[in-house]
């Protein structure tokens, strides 16, 4: 009977690294994992890979690559802290690039957070005839 396929994925941070083939070599190439995510993560460096971007499925819009987070007030100022969010963005595109980042929240939590970031003072908002609130990180000092 052949021996089924054996594999083995590790994540580090947004980064994710899949080894496959028999049990015995993926085991043996365990040993030298330290020195293989070493390279991968000097290669991802030498690239000078900064922010990874998505596209959406139709290709017009890129989202920036973000740490997944479970918190909801992260994950909107990781996105506004990048290239992507320098552009004022509306709550619709701030879910859309969280959603492309798979971190789901509904609209009525992502509102709440917006509004608190906001009176915080880590935001700025303000209305736009043809697309309703703007948000963007607010540079200010305290």
């Amino acid at each position: 009977m052949p021996e089924a396929p054996f594999q083995i994925k590790v994540r580090i941070g947004d980064k994710e690294l899949e080894i496959g083939g028999s049990k015995e070599e993926v085991l043996s190439t365990l040993d030298d994992l330290d020195s293989i995510v070493e390279k991968v993560m000097q290669a991802f460096n030498q690239k000078g890979v900064e922010t990874q971007v998505r596209q959406k499925k139709n290709g017009n819009v890129e989202y920036p690559n973000i740490q997944h987070t479970t918190q909801c007030s992260e994950a909107i100022v990781s996105l506004l802290k990048t290239e992507w969010g320098k552009t004022p963005r509306a709550i619709g595109e701030l879910r859309e690039g969280m959603e492309a980042n798979a971190i789901f929240f509904p609209k009525s939590t992502i509102s709440g957070v917006l509004s608190w970031q906001i009176k915080r003072g880590a935001l700025r908002r303000w209305k736009d005839k043809k697309r309703g609130y703007l948000y963007v990180i607010n540079e200010k000092g305290d």
